[in-house]
């Protein structure tokens, strides 16, 4: 297979191969009509039925367009189309015997058309299925699925759901050398319960479950249902972990949030609290995106991100040109590099990708990468969002939500981007912390550009995000795996709660709709409260809340609300193509221009010289709904309070 590796390379290894095949169909063909007279039939090999022979499949070939097609990475489609060429080939050949009366044997004909059809067909599905295997080993060879790995204990999987997201996960696994580890399935078609799916059995419905794991000795579940709601898998996931708390369980992301629908391995992650509180579907308009976006040059701040990295992840649906990745964490765009190259594994149409270490507030460093790269269009993604840090880091906060924006939109200006879009926050309406409100700053200086500078610009807010660093989902995890106790500011406090592959898709259809100075508002759907997302994530690890951890109330911290506000009035929210995004049309992001250049040229550089309550006083006079304490921060007791 190496040699053929090797051969794969040159210009018309697909020709030769074909035309010797072609050649040898019609003399095995000739031996299976005359065998064991052969001498009897010697005039059916002259050389002139050869030349039409050959011919006639070659050309019916190339007008096909078969040797354009990458074989390694064909699809059923691909088959169909060699098969029609074959078909065609075959007429031809027939046709060629009546046009120059040529003597001919029917039984040679057919058999050599069979021939060809089969052995054209067969050897590239056994050379795409060969670097098939050899692309996922080389992409999966990790430890978790090296067979080889010493003291761990063999894998036994259960998958629940024997439709086609379990056909291909097991398919993939048979790929990679370790189908063994899949033991079999369960589902809840009771047609399927003792058939035999792609050589694995299906055990029972998913209410045994528990008794097909202490049976089958299974030590991982996967629920391949990548269309079940949230009620499906908070019944399947309490079932096992009533009985089962330790053994993991892994699920398949909603259709909406995979980047290939046909590689659902490398989608494969636990299941979260984001698949066990739901929300309802929703759509993108995926023609839109496409019109807007494909190849283009897209530049994303904050890249490392949770929102920046999903955008830069979801866009790679969208036929980008090039993706330019600026994070300044290094770790996080070295996490970014790893995921993002394991879906570049399955695309045959991949994007440039760049990364690059920078931080928003270096002005010559952005800008050298403005001007090589160009790009067209800019997500900016990049903040700092932490309430209570960011309340006793305000000079920090500034310079990098306001003057780290301000550069970004000066050299998007400088450059000609086409659109730039600002990544805003429910907590920049009415703010009641520092990150609020640099983050409305942040608005208002996209609103200047647009305004004075003829910037297309765009801005999308929405709230809480599942699982960002930002979020209490990370900290509750810690504290549940610590033992308890979760801690909870107030047995009121509600949030908005999004999935960041939701939150990243409806960002990018957002950017799409804008015409220019638009404010987008996604719909975050109903607030919860906060204390039943610790009570689920409890459960989620097969606790009992309050028994085995114990939830405890420590009092709102300084700048925190009780609820979100996404808007002023609701009377300015109109409609979009897409029912989970809405516009504003009176939420105004506008500030006087000598106002605006003043604070950004003059007096953003003077912060280091005021103290806590003249940095807020500050921010006042540009934002008169702004609200705060007059907090201090000299010890480090009541830092502690503010960021536990």
């Amino acid at each position: 297979m190496t040699l053929l590796y090797s051969i794969m390379g040159r210009k018309y290894y697909y020709l030769i191969f074909d035309i010797i095949l072609i050649i040898l169909s019609y003399i095995f063909s000739y031996i299976i009509r005359f065998y064991p007279n052969l001498e009897s039939g010697l005039n059916f090999l002259s050389i002139k039925y050869f030349l039409i022979f050959v011919p006639s499949f070659i050309i019916s070939f190339y007008f096909f367009q078969i040797y354009r097609i990458m074989w390694t990475y064909s699809n059923i489609s691909d088959v169909y189309k060699l098969m029609a060429a074959n078909f065609i080939g075959f007429v031809i050949y027939i046709s060629s015997y009546s046009l120059f009366k040529f003597e001919y044997s029917r039984m040679i004909v057919i058999l050599s058309f069979l021939s060809v059809s089969i052995s054209t067909i067969f050897y590239r599905i056994i050379l795409r299925d060969y670097f098939s295997r050899k692309r996922y080993y080389e992409t999966f060879k990790d430890n978790s699925h090296n067979k080889d790995n010493k003291g761990q204990k063999e894998k036994k999987i259960l998958i629940i759901g024997a439709g086609e997201a379990g056909r291909i996960i097991l398919a993939e696994y048979k790929k990679m050398g370790i189908g063994r580890q899949i033991t079999g399935f369960v589902d809840d078609d009771k047609r399927k319960i003792g058939k035999i799916f792609n050589g694995k059995m299906i055990f029972a419905s998913t209410g045994d479950v528990n008794a097909v794991i202490e049976k089958q000795g299974i030590n991982e579940v996967i629920i391949a249902m990548p269309s079940a709601d949230a009620d499906i898998i908070n019944i399947i996931v309490n079932t096992i972990k009533k009985e089962n708390i330790l053994i993991p369980i892994k699920t398949v992301p909603p259709i909406r949030e995979l980047i290939d629908k046909d590689h659902l391995t490398v989608s494969l992650r636990n299941v979260t609290i984001a698949d066990l509180i739901g929300r309802e579907e929703f759509r993108i308009d995926s023609r839109v995106i496409e019109e807007k976006f494909s190849r283009k040059v897209i530049l994303i701040t904050g890249a490392g991100g949770s929102i920046g990295s999903e955008i830069c992840k979801q866009l790679l649906k969208f036929k980008i040109r090039k993706i330019i990745c600026i994070g300044r964490g290094e770790f996080s765009i070295y996490s970014l590099i790893k995921t993002l190259n394991g879906y570049l594994t399955y695309m045959d149409e991949k994007p440039e990708l760049i990364y690059k270490i920078i931080d928003i507030k270096d002005f010559n460093l952005l800008n050298k990468t403005f001007q090589e790269h160009m790009p067209n269009v800019v997500f900016h993604a990049a903040a700092h969002k932490h309430v209570p840090l960011m309340e006793f880091n305000e000079i920090e906060a500034i310079q990098n939500n306001v003057l780290g924006t301000w550069n970004v939109l000066e050299l998007s200006r400088k450059y000609n981007v086409d659109e730039f879009i600002l990544i805003s926050t429910d907590k920049a309406v009415n703010p009641a912390n520092i990150m609020g409100a640099t983050k409305r700053l942040g608005e208002l200086i996209t609103g200047y550009f647009s305004k004075y500078h003829g910037l297309k610009t765009a801005i999308v807010r929405f709230g809480n995000v599942l699982g960002s660093r930002g979020s209490v989902i990370p900290l509750f995890r810690e504290q549940i795996e610590s033992g308890g106790p979760v801690t909870i500011t107030h047995p009121d406090i509600t949030r908005f709660f999004m999935s960041i592959p939701e939150a990243s898709l409806l960002v990018i259809n957002a950017a799409a709709y804008s015409r220019g100075g638009d404010i987008f508002i996604l719909d975050m759907g109903k607030q919860f409260k906060v204390i039943d997302i610790a009570v689920r994530l409890i459960e989620l690890y097969g606790l009992r809340p309050n028994e085995d951890i114990e939830i405890v109330y420590t009092g709102l911290r300084p700048g925190e609300k009780m609820f979100e506000e996404l808007y002023y009035n609701i009377d300015s929210l109109s409609k979009t193509e897409n029912s989970k995004i809405f516009m504003l049309t009176s939420d105004s992001v506008y500030l006087e221009k000598d106002d605006v250049e003043k604070f950004i040229n003059e007096e953003i550089h003077t912060i280091m010289n005021l103290n806590q309550l003249q940095i807020r006083k500050m921010i006042v006079r540009f934002i008169p709904g702004y609200t705060y304490d007059e907090i201090t921060c000299n010890d480090i007791d009541s830092c502690s309070r503010l960021v536990n």
